[in-house]
């Protein structure tokens, strides 16, 4: 066990305002000398080359995988690659509150800033991996204002919402077959290929042009899986195939 304090090198209405005013060069040099210090309170090893590696983490203002920063630490310091030394030291900032680290579905850990007093949330896009953040202080409110109904005390949160992204929506076909609809989405039927026989099929489990249908379990392996009217269906690839979607919006029903 082992307890260290942190220097601030702000003035004194600097820590009674927060970090408001402060740019980000200053707030970057502020957390290089804490992050010093803590290292060396306990006498860790090879302080100057992850005090190197925290001056390249803090210049990007992104989301890194391990992999991501490897590449940077390539191109700007190769003397430091040595992935787990990096790792170790990726650790070490979230340890001491310099980073987070995130783990979203389906993707390699990604780290990011600590920013203290600051929270946010963030969107996911399933189909090509962009990770957005945003910040609602509305939305953070109203997640107080329920906790207190419920005589909860949050401590922390997280939210994060999985979809697509603005640009993977405009490059998509305007109708496509269902089975390459997304798991979660939320689509129309707006036109059925093949003859009378697929027809019949689909009208004896409900489906017809115009029927709305979310996607529960879209895999490789197994049928497709989607809900209509509150009941889950089987759908054969053979079949998916044959079913033209078009992405239900939600945000067009709420406007």
């Amino acid at each position: 066990m082992f307890w260290f304090s942190f220097r601030s090198t702000k003035s004194r209405s600097d820590q009674d305002s927060g970090s408001e005013g402060i740019d980000t060069q200053t707030q970057h040099q502020q957390e290089r000398e804490q992050f010093q210090e803590v290292l060396q309170s306990f006498n860790a090893t090879r302080i100057e080359e992850r005090l190197r590696v925290l001056d390249i983490f803090l210049s990007v203002e992104a989301h890194l995988t391990l992999t991501g920063l490897e590449g940077i630490i390539r191109t700007k310091r190769p003397e430091l690659l040595d992935r787990e030394f990096l790792k170790e030291t990726m650790e070490m900032f979230c340890q001491f509150g310099f980073a987070q680290k995130q783990l979203f579905e389906t993707q390699e850990a990604v780290y990011e800033h600590h920013h203290l007093g600051m929270h946010h949330d963030h969107f996911i896009c399933t189909r090509c991996g962009r990770i957005q953040e945003f910040a609602n202080q509305n939305l953070e409110k109203l997640q107080h204002e329920i906790a207190g109904q419920f005589q909860f005390h949050p401590l922390q949160h997280k939210m994060e919402i999985y979809g697509l992204c603005a640009a993977c929506m405009a490059q998509r076909e305007p109708a496509l077959s269902l089975q390459y609809a997304a798991n979660g989405e939320q689509v129309r039927i707006v036109k059925i290929l093949g003859g009378r026989e697929a027809q019949a099929r689909l009208s004896d489990m409900g489906l017809m042009v115009g029927s709305c249908l979310e996607i529960v379990s879209n895999h490789s392996s197994g049928p497709l899986i989607v809900a209509s009217k509150g009941t889950r269906l089987a759908i054969n690839a053979g079949l998916a195939k044959k079913i033209m979607v078009a992405h239900d919006c939600r945000h067009e029903h709420e406007s």
